[in-house]
């Protein structure tokens, strides 16, 4: 039985007038201060922050209609309503006040953060995802009109108070789907991995195991080991000769039985309900494929949750800003094997599972994400996407110029390699240019939270191994 009922009506500091303005002209409005939201996790990216909140406290209470007076505040609850993960009740209106992306193009800044691109990147998104939108200012509607975004139609105030329920879609028999865990002799967090495999609650699933030619004799036992115990699903092992983790997780791919595939690295540790929500997101959404957010820690064992803890959302589709971040998602995503099958995989690089999304968005496909995280990913000093991130971006970025150039005629495939060089020197000198205190302030809280979390749980030695690492970065940097 469907109980939400009135109107919340979300605000922020810069949208703060409208919350009144659009009470007078509805009844049982509850007016949601944005930025005074409280939540036990950190949200990246940062331009997030809000909509997270924002969802999460639209979970907590059913209301019929829930307005946002900045557009990107809107994107976790509309994902939700999209992937069938959440409001099923709750109407998602965006008020289009002053968005980001048309005051961008009329003062002409020579430089834009990726905070700032994100958070235009986020409007467009929430909007085309939205149920409706409110436009008081005939300017701004002719401008988004002209833009031939994908918009939701237009409503008036007062708005109605019946929720447009969006119910799951019709059922039909759940596909098999294949999970590949790339493998290369790391004994330690395998067992973590599989035991939560063990735990999903989707059915029926099959695991592959890609090793990536394991040669210690610990790494061969451990293999050996799994395969002779009994698990919910069908396991095997696959032995590669080693080529890289591309190799072990196209390797897996090609021998799964699955209509679709998802991929999950031998350190990480599924959510119970990981396979699950991203084969009900899929659905719902009719999206290609469905991409996961993650949680993560830090240690050897189990994860558990810490206050503090950062959340990452993926954006699936970041249009320009993915040329230069990933804020595409990460390895665990569920594909149609026959679309993995059409782009011929991952490649190798520093960021393949960045490059495969990119090519998938390219190619045509259409991604979606559950607002909520769904695995754990372990931070380790030796884990690839763990040590020196930024290095890893940067030796990736010329091979997704080359795959954004393939849209390009031939006079300007340097085009986006020479775009995202710009970019990162126009980057670099922000930085340079930024109050020196605010940025000692900046790495000193970001340095401090680090070694709680490091003291936690590896010990003061290793407090002291992580402070040298990130201080040598930083000065590689300048």
């Amino acid at each position: 039985m469907n109980t939400a009922a009135g109107m919340a009506v979300f605000v922020s500091d810069e949208t703060l007038e409208r919350g009144p303005t659009l009470a007078r002209e509805s009844v049982d409005v509850t007016i949601v201060h944005a930025d005074e939201l409280q939540q036990d996790v950190e949200v990246a990216p940062p331009y997030l922050t809000r909509s997270y909140a924002c969802y999460r406290a639209l979970c907590e209470r059913d209301f019929a209609v829930a307005v946002f007076a900045h557009g990107g505040d809107a994107y976790c609850a509309a994902r939700a309503r999209e992937t069938g993960t959440g409001l099923s009740a709750t109407r998602v209106v965006v008020d289009c006040v002053a968005p980001t992306l048309r005051t961008v193009e009329v003062e002409r800044r020579p430089f834009l953060s990726k905070n700032l691109l994100g958070t235009a990147v986020a409007e467009r998104l929430a909007l085309e995802l939205a149920d409706g939108y409110l436009c008081a200012d005939p300017k701004i509607d002719e401008w988004l009109r002209a833009t031939r975004w994908r918009l939701p139609p237009r409503v008036e105030l007062p708005l109605e108070s019946g929720a447009t329920r969006r119910d799951d879609a019709a059922p039909r028999d759940r596909p098999l789907v294949s999970i590949v865990v790339p493998y290369r002799e790391r004994t330690r967090y395998l067992p973590y991995c599989l035991d939560g495999l063990a735990r999903q609650t989707y059915s029926p699933l099959e695991v592959i195991v890609a090793d990536d030619g394991s040669t210690s004799a610990a790494a061969r036992a451990q293999l050996e080991e799994i395969e002779d115990r009994t698990w919910p699903w069908p396991l095997r092992v696959l032995r590669l000769p080693g080529g890289g983790p591309h190799a072990a997780r196209n390797g897996g791919w090609q021998a799964a039985n699955g209509e679709l595939v998802t991929f999950i690295d031998d350190d990480d540790v599924p959510f119970d309900d990981m396979t699950a929500t991203l084969w009900r997101a899929r659905e719902n959404s009719g999206a290609d494929v469905a991409v996961g957010g993650v949680r993560f820690f830090r240690g050897d064992g189990l994860p558990g949750p810490r206050r503090g803890d950062v959340v990452r959302i993926p954006l699936c589709d970041p249009h320009e800003l993915g040329l230069i971040s990933n804020q595409y998602g990460g390895p665990v995503a569920l594909w149609p094997r026959t679309l993995l099958a059409t782009l011929a995989g991952f490649r190798s690089s520093p960021v393949e599972d960045w490059l495969l999304l990119a090519r998938a968005s390219v190619h045509g496909a259409r991604m979606t994400a559950p607002p909520d995280p769904v695995y754990w990913y372990r931070q380790t000093a030796a884990g690839r996407h763990s040590s020196d991130p930024a290095k890893m971006r940067d030796d990736g970025v010329p091979q997704l110029a080359d795959m954004f150039a393939e849209r390009l005629p031939d006079d300007l495939r340097l085009l986006p390699l020479l775009a995202a060089g710009a970019y990162a020197e126009l980057e670099r000198r922000a930085r340079a240019n930024r109050p020196r205190t605010r940025a000692l302030h900046s790495r000193l809280r970001l340095l401090a939270r680090r070694s709680r979390e490091v003291q936690a749980d590896e010990g003061a030695p290793a407090v002291a191994r992580d402070a040298l690492r990130f201080l040598g970065r930083t000065i590689a940097r300048r």
